[in-house]
């Protein structure tokens, strides 16, 4: 037990820690910035700020001496959330949490070495030192007298503010109010959102101890870096347990939570700035008694000694998939509790969570295997030597049955980091012609603005409303065809038909088909180019193999899920997937354009690198996808499906310190890394097809596009398609081709029997 001795001597005006705050002020940068403003406008935002200062403070005086008496206290506070805390307060004890795939199997363990940015302490366990006194000294020195707000120290912020201008020169909230903001993750600086914060911190106060609030408050401060709570600061800053600083770093920790990025350890001048506010918690320490003169005097002169980098072996690199789904199951614990993600994210990796998730062991083993297959990346190595990074990819597997997500992979080689980018889930890039099924022909076909066998014409156009006198869009052949039918249009990739088509649409109609497939882009607005990938934001392979399931799925989209459930450490439920599901187009349209995407593997833009996909019994698994290419050839997509699964695959370079173009040999690695990953996982399943619909049959029709007659058939343009039956673009006998006609015989003309010319001989 620690028996250090506790004083309340008084110190001398000059060393008190305002005064040391006082002296630091006077040094550095401007606080304020140089631009001019007329004396009206700095009269009125003066004016403004002390309003709304006084207002503040008049309401508290309201809330304590009136109660709940005004109108307006009753409405704000009637409004306020009640706070869960869930399990934090029930037990000291921190337990391991454990992810889980379809089958059962361990696939991840969240706690110690693979959870270094937040790991839960007990108070019990960090009583003995002096994080404690130094947080209390720094951030509410009356924490043990009010009853969740300090009225004291509210009044002096308002005299505080008063003297400079309306901005005080530190808040009034206690260590109980902000608390309760990094319990609820609201900082929403309004009159409405401070009462709620003040009558949640009085309610806290009632439910919970100081040391249980205090334990609350020393487990979710933010301590920069992305660093969460004293014990994972004292481990990533000093190598050390919390219960082990000393008064120096307890008081150094203490004040980084006012400014974590401006208080920074692991930089040089974060570094500095921390220590100066050290020496200021040091001094407030000494003021309020907590430390006597020689602790003082002893901790200023003790040299801390921060944790150097070095690479830690023992330390296990979760996949890329638990850390999605990890974070899923944060998200959702956030916002059905309403509390911050870092409290949830808190809870998640310290109460023995059992996260029970969606991957397929099976789906999974044959991603990795992909992405540590060096010629599906680089087909010639030698070539990318002098490149400043290596080629990437994202890949995500849906299961086509549920709409859940069967497996991922966030990048080339081995996963080194935690926490690092994921390229499935995280890396928006350009989608190029792999957009055109999902907002220009899907669209289209359940609008019934086109058919499969519809005739458009590839020509020189000048669609960009912007520059009419422009040709464009051009096709990546730059060359034009004449007629063709969709069909062709689909699998050859032309743009100009697809703009065409985009226009028959309308850009508002097809950007709400793109969101009811879970890409959400109509911030943005409507313009020509997304008809062919050109996005502001791109997509992620996440998003890109949501959209495509839903053709995939009989056109029902199921918003892509990566955990089945979350039970307690005592069994208990705690969340259950219910993922979003909706149609969003008919089965007639789905199949449709799954018919055509068929075209494109076995005759379109994937024909040369693509392969017929065969179970384990040899029999065939029909596929239907969609190539994408960018003009500039920084991306490559490959989208695509079976009846059992849906793959999207984005390759290309981070471009982090320049834009690299993908050398010429590795243009078709997408395609290459799709047939790669599906061939594999599709051995155990049985032949299926795409069944047309029953209100889906093929008619004959002539090259014309008219109903074909026996002149057609005579003449070889005939061919058939599939029509939705009760389409008025189905072929009709009552409009037959009117270019393929019988020729017709000469009538001859009568003779007269008396004419001499006409006698014979």
């Amino acid at each position: 037990m620690d028996n250090r001795q506790r004083t309340t001597k008084p110190v001398p005006p000059e060393r008190t820690a305002l005064a040391s705050d006082l002296r630091s002020t006077l040094k550095g940068k401007p606080t304020r910035s140089g631009f001019n403003r007329s004396l009206r406008h700095e009269i009125l935002s003066f004016a403004g700020d002390i309003f709304k200062i006084l207002l503040v403070f008049t309401l508290c005086l309201l809330f304590v001496l009136g109660g709940f008496g005004s109108g307006m206290l009753l409405g704000y506070v009637s409004t306020a959330e009640p706070l869960t805390i869930g399990e934090l307060t029930k037990t000291e004890e921190v337990q391991t949490s454990f992810v889980y795939d379809s089958e059962g199997n361990e696939i991840a363990k969240l706690i110690g070495n693979e959870n270094v940015d937040r790991i839960y302490v007990p108070f019990s366990e960090v009583r003995d030192t002096y994080i404690d006194e130094a947080i209390i000294s720094i951030e509410d020195e009356r924490f043990y007298s009010h009853s969740g707000i300090d009225i004291k120290r509210i009044g002096s912020a308002v005299l505080s503010a008063l003297a400079n201008g309306g901005t005080a020169t530190y808040g009034g909230s206690t260590i109980t109010q902000q608390t309760v903001k990094l319990i609820s993750g609201q900082d929403e600086h309004s009159t409405s959102r401070k009462v709620q914060e003040w009558f949640s911190a009085m309610s806290l106060e009632q439910d919970l101890s100081k040391d249980q609030i205090l334990e609350l408050y020393i487990n979710l401060a933010p301590m920069g870096n992305n660093y969460v709570g004293i014990q994972a600061a004292a481990q990533n800053y000093f190598g050390k347990n919390a219960k082990d600083l000393s008064l120096a770093e307890c008081a150094l920790l203490a004040g980084l939570p006012k400014s974590p990025s401006y208080y920074n350890p692991l930089r040089e001048s974060g570094r500095r700035n921390a220590l100066r506010r050290q020496r200021i918690v040091l001094g407030k320490m000494l003021e309020l008694g907590y430390i006597t003169d020689e602790e003082y005097e002893e901790a200023l002169n003790t040299e801390l000694v921060f944790k150097t980098n070095s690479n830690n072996t023992s330390i296990t690199i979760n996949s890329y998939f638990s850390e999605y789904a990890v974070q899923e199951v944060i998200n959702k614990l956030s916002s059905q509790r309403n509390i911050s993600t870092s409290l949830a994210a808190t809870l998640v990796y310290n109460r023995g969570y059992r996260i029970y998730t969606t991957l397929e062991p099976n789906v999974q083993a044959v991603l990795d295997e992909a992405v540590m297959t060096e010629n599906l990346f680089q087909t010639d190595p030698s070539l990318l030597v002098d490149l400043p990074e290596k080629p990437q990819a994202g890949i995500v597997v849906i299961n086509t049955q549920t709409g859940a997500i069967a497996g991922m992979q966030g990048g080339y080689g081995q996963k080194t980091v935690n926490l690092g980018l994921n390229r499935a889930t995280d890396a928006h890039r350009s989608p190029g012609s792999s957009m055109k099924p999902l907002i220009d022909y899907a669209p289209a076909l359940e609008l019934q603005l086109i058919s499969p066998a519809m005739l458009y014409v590839d020509e020189e156009s000048h669609l960009n409303p912007n520059n009419p006198d422009q040709v464009w869009p051009l096709n990546a052949d730059r060359s034009y065809a004449g007629p063709m039918t969709i069909r062709q249009a689909v699998a050859r990739s032309k743009n100009t038909i697809a703009v065409m088509v985009w226009n028959d649409v309308g850009g508002d109609t097809a950007l709400w088909f793109l969101k009811r497939m879970g890409i959400d882009r109509t911030s943005d607005g409507a313009y020509p180019a997304q008809a062919i990938g050109a996005f502001t934001i791109g997509m992620t392979p996440l998003e890109m193999a949501g959209a495509y399931n839903t053709l995939a799925s009989k056109g029902v989209y199921t918003e892509p899920y990566a955990y089945t459930k979350v039970l307690d450490a005592e069994g208990n439920l705690i969340l259950e997937a219910n993922p979003q599901k909706y149609r969003v187009f008919t089965e007639e349209t789905a199949f449709l354009m799954t018919n055509m995407l068929q075209d494109v593997i076995y005759y379109g833009t994937a024909s040369g690198n693509s392969q017929v996909i065969y179970n384990a019994a040899g029999e065939v698994i029909p596929a239907a996808a969609k190539t994408g290419t960018t003009d500039d050839n920084l991306d490559k997509w490959f989208c695509g499906y079976t009846p059992y699964y849906t793959c999207a695959v984005w390759y290309g370079y981070d471009n982090r310190l320049r834009q690299t173009v993908i050398p010429s040999v590795d243009r078709s690695n997408a395609i290459r890394i799709w047939f790669f990953v599906m061939t594999r996982i599709h051995d155990d399943c049985s032949g299926l097809s795409f069944d047309a619909p029953d209100t889906v049959s093929k008619y004959e029709v002539c090259s014309s596009g008219y109903y074909a007659t026996d002149y057609c058939r005579n003449t070889g343009t005939t061919y058939s398609d599939y029509y939705v039956d009760s389409s008025y673009l189905r072929p009709n006998e009552n409009y037959p081709c009117p270019i393929h006609t019988p020729t017709p015989t000469p009538t001859p003309e009568p003779t007269d029997p008396n004419d001499p010319n006409n006698q014979p001989g």
